[in-house]
């Protein structure tokens, strides 16, 4: 019999540690779930994660613990490059301790948006932010500390929160107003948790770009969302840039290359991904 590998999900609060820990509860048969938060454990606190991981000796480390508001990254520098940085640096230390493979979640904010292409994982990382070049830091830290590591860029990630903000909007308001255009590619917490499931199983390792396939705006974006909810709102730019769109770079589409060249199941597009999402979510009324 086949033992289940111990997966330790950090940052389970956030829209992709609890897609991740619900999808490992519900494989039971092949995973053993330990999930913290900063409430339970500081990863900021070395001997306090090495206490941990001793104590409970996981096979795979997950670092999904971010600052998801890039605006107040900026205004606060020291404290992002801790979480991000210096966070990453203390789980890879201990992961390499122990024999565990650790996978980190990093971001398109690493580039500078300045291409008109989907970037690779062979283009140069050039952040322009502090959340952007904190979670690059932490790239570099978790290859420098940890043999067995995985680092996995996405982009665009949401979760119901922000789909149902853009319903909300529509509804309340009777339009929904973007800021700036970007361009990049919408990727569900859910497709992403379920893409990390399948690389438990791989023994693939360096830096991978994990997004829904195709690209699209903003407005393009809410728009699918507002129609699959059964709403002909419009989307109109030029308004005050929301939390998500901050800072983000101009265009940040990501080619998996790296999936595709080594043979892995592609990521759905985001579409299709997206009316998945919505309806196994509940999202909108979609049925």
């Amino acid at each position: 019999m086949e033992l289940k590998k111990r997966i330790w999900i950090v940052g389970r609060s956030g829209r992709l540690g609890a897609a991740l820990e619900n999808l490992l509860v519900h494989n039971r048969d092949r995973f053993e779930v330990l999930s913290t938060d900063v409430d339970d454990l500081n990863i900021l606190d070395a001997q306090a994660v090495e206490r941990y991981a001793e104590r409970n000796r996981p096979d795979i480390i997950v670092n999904c613990a971010a600052y998801s508001n890039r605006g107040w990254c900026e205004e606060h520098v020291e404290e992002t490059y801790a979480l991000h940085a210096i966070g990453a640096r203390n789980l890879a230390i201990i992961a390499n301790q122990i024999g565990a493979r650790i996978f980190y979640l990093s971001s398109d904010f690493v580039y500078d948006g300045t291409k008109t292409t989907p970037y690779t994982e062979f283009d140069t990382p050039n952040p322009q932010t502090v959340y952007g070049t904190s979670k690059r830091a932490g790239e570099m830290f978790v290859r420098t500390h940890c043999k067995e590591h995985t680092i996995l860029r996405t982009s665009w990630l949401y979760g119901k929160k922000m789909l149902n903000e853009f319903i909300d909007s529509a509804r309340k308001d009777g339009k929904v107003i973007t800021g700036q255009p970007i361009i990049g590619t919408p990727t569900s917490s859910l497709t992403l948790a379920e893409t990390i499931l399948r690389f438990f199983d791989l023994s693939e390792y360096g830096t991978f770009h994990i997004s829904c396939e195709g690209e699209c705006s903003l407005e393009e974006f809410i728009r699918e969302v507002l129609r699959l909810a059964g709403s002909d709102a419009p989307v109109e730019t030029g308004g005050t840039p929301t939390n998500f769109e901050r800072l983000r770079p101009r265009y940040s589409v990501l080619d998996n290359f790296m999936l595709r060249i080594t043979g892995n199941q592609p990521v759905p597009h985001w579409k299709e991904a997206l009316a998945r999402f919505m309806k196994e979510r509940k999202v909108g009324g979609v049925r």
